[in-house]
């Protein structure tokens, strides 16, 4: 009987093994399913994003496909030269400026046909033909014209502003941009513009000139090395090229029928206007009585001849008065025993007309005013914190062009002469909106600072001006008429 027990106590415990082991079976194979289904989810989704990436790649192709030929139309449609020259070094022929407007067109013609000549021997393959060339000509036209007058190719400064219209409007591509005074304002628009256009696929190639200005190397130096971009650059010579221009191994042209070779004289003398004086008569000459007598009715006052008078009493010399020796500038003519006309026969003193000075830059240069009182200025202080502010158009031009009703300013107060200089220094502490560009001749307002480099305002009105050259060089009259001061061109030839 004990011994059946044992067995079914063993079968029941291989019973108990065989479910332990089938457990442990299960166990693992559920352990390995889910193992076996996570690798699977992360295939799928690397699947996925396999798929993502292809169609996205496929479709980025496509966009870069489209846009590559986008690109190429564009760079095929509108093609142009750009021609970029500093006018204040690139001089037009002296032909072409005398010419005043027909050399402007002259000019634009003759610059157009080299461009063109050029353009088919350096793309003999392209249609060069259906090019655009733009010409930007970057100068100071006032300074230029002063310049091209003062040597006698021009009669007025003006005249360069009827050639620059006339060249702009020969081309519908060609400008004549007057960029003021300053030699930094030409050569900051000329070099910002080369970097605009030196990359655009538009731009076939570029003309740049003159080669005589140093300050272009720097922007020019990093192209020489770019093997795209150094093709498409041509510099153009007027005055022999500085060595620097000839290192950056670029090509150089000249148009010797264009452009000056040389530079401009440093002024042309105008001869004085000649006087001619008769040589005093060493004896007088004898005159007959006609002639006395008309000599003498030119200085008579203008009044009837009493009736029955004969021609001999109205010939009558008058007798010489005591004091004519006294004065040799006064002379009295009459008859004896009536009022005596007097007559002033000295040379009248030449009336200074108005004018304005000029630096050698074209810069208006203010004079100089006595500095005013330190008591005046308290006075003056003291009745503007009092009464207001006075108007200067009113005090200093004597016109106010508002008129005391609508002006915002005092009128009605009276100023002391030391009040008025306090007033002009007060005045000329405001800018003027024209810089030293202005030439009105009773502009009541600053143009540049007084002080120059010694200014240690932080915020000085006048900060653009601190380099200016104070020395005056010329005369401006009201009717826009220049005169050199001789003595400043004496100190150029010593």
């Amino acid at each position: 009987m004990n011994g059946h027990m044992d067995d079914l106590t063993d079968k029941l415990e291989a019973f108990r093994e065989s479910d332990r082991e089938r457990d442990a079976l299960v166990t693992d194979l559920i352990k390995k399913y889910a193992d076996l289904q996570e690798k699977y989810r992360e295939k799928c989704d690397d699947y996925d994003d396999a798929v993502e990436s292809r169609r996205t790649h496929q479709r980025n192709a496509g966009d870069a496909a489209r846009e590559l030929q986008s690109l190429r139309q564009t760079s095929g449609s509108n093609p142009f030269v750009l021609v970029m020259l500093d006018g204040d070094g690139a001089i037009f022929d002296d032909y072409l400026y005398s010419q005043g407007r027909d050399g402007g067109t002259e000019a634009a013609a003759q610059l157009q046909l080299e461009i063109r000549n050029q353009l088919k021997t350096r793309y003999p393959d392209s249609a060069t033909g259906d090019w655009q060339i733009l010409v930007n000509v970057v100068l100071n036209v006032h300074g230029l014209g002063t310049k091209l007058a003062s040597c006698g190719i021009f009669n007025n400064a003006s005249d360069l502003q009827a050639f620059g219209r006339a060249f702009g409007l020969a081309q519908p591509l060609f400008n004549f941009i007057d960029v003021g005074s300053g030699k930094e304002r030409a050569d900051h628009k000329l070099r910002e513009t080369l970097r605009l256009f030196i990359r655009m696929p538009q731009c076939k190639h570029v003309f740049f000139g003159p080669c005589s200005d140093t300050g272009y190397l720097p922007v020019l130096d990093p192209f020489k090395r770019d093997r795209d971009i150094s093709p498409r650059i041509t510099l153009i010579e007027t005055r022999p090229a500085e060595p620097g221009f000839v290192d950056l191994g670029l090509r150089i042209v000249r148009f010797p029928t264009i452009f000056r070779d040389t530079n401009l004289p440093e002024y042309r003398v105008r001869p004085a206007a000649s006087i001619t004086t008769a040589a005093a008569p060493t004896t007088l000459a004898m005159r007959s009585a006609s002639n006395m007598q008309a000599a003498a009715q030119s200085f008579l006052p203008q009044q009837q001849a009493a009736p029955g008078a004969t021609t001999a009493q109205s010939c009558r010399s008058p007798a010489p008065s005591a004091d004519s020796s006294a004065s040799s500038t006064w002379s009295k003519v009459g008859k004896p025993g009536v009022d005596s006309k007097t007559i002033d026969i000295a040379p009248k003193k030449k009336t200074q007309r108005p004018f304005l000075y000029l630096n050698v830059d074209d810069e208006r240069i203010d004079t100089a005013i006595p500095k005013p009182d330190h008591m005046a200025l308290k006075r003056f202080d003291a009745r503007v914190k009092d009464v207001g502010k006075c108007c200067n158009d009113h005090y200093l031009l004597g016109k106010c062009p508002l008129g005391e009703e609508y002006c915002d300013y005092i009128h009605n107060e009276k100023l002391t002469p030391g009040e008025l200089l306090v007033l002009k220094h007060k005045a000329r502490s405001r800018s003027c909106q024209m810089g030293h560009t202005c030439r009105v001749l009773n502009c009541t307002s600053g143009h540049h600072c007084n002080r120059g480099k010694a200014c240690l305002m932080d915020q000085c009105w006048f900060a653009d001006t601190h380099s200016m050259n104070m020395e005056p060089a010329k005369r401006v009259y009201e009717d826009g008429s220049e005169e050199w001061i001789q003595s400043y061109l004496d100190k150029l030839h010593k």
